[in-house]
């Protein structure tokens, strides 16, 4: 299982099988005061091996401070079936959305996302964003 895609978006959701992903790439927030929501979601996108799929995977994400303060923790689960049709060889690409518009950012300053995939078979792999004021992002 690897981490092929992975972006922090206004908006994202998957519709069989398809990821969508809207205004992905974020790596500044502006708000006018914190506290303050985050706002964004995350898109993953893995590739899997068919035998792999059908095993409950943990995939699990937290936001933390710059200095390694968690502030929050979402957990999603990668599994299904795959498709009768696979050619020999062929892997999975399967999208999985977290939201984490209702995290709380206690201040301005630098933020990452940080994707725990070891319980899953991957690695731990991270986003950084900086969240400033409004002003800041002109």
């Amino acid at each position: 299982m690897d981490v092929r895609a992975a972006l922090l978006c206004d908006f994202a959701q998957v519709r069989e099988g398809v990821l969508i992903v809207s205004s992905g790439g974020i790596t500044r927030l502006g708000r006018s005061q914190y506290p303050a929501d985050m706002g964004i979601m995350l898109a993953l996108m893995f590739e899997v091996e068919p035998n792999e799929i059908v095993t409950p995977r943990e995939i699990r994400i937290h936001v933390e401070t710059e200095d390694g303060a968690k502030l929050s923790e979402a957990i999603g689960t990668l599994q299904g079936v795959p498709p009768p049709n696979l050619d020999p060889g062929e892997t999975l690409m399967t999208p999985i959305v977290l939201d984490l518009r209702g995290v709380s950012l206690p201040h301005a300053g630098r933020y990452q996302v940080v994707m725990d995939l070891e319980r899953a078979g991957g690695d731990r792999t991270a986003l950084s964003f900086r969240a400033g004021f409004t002003s800041d992002q002109q």
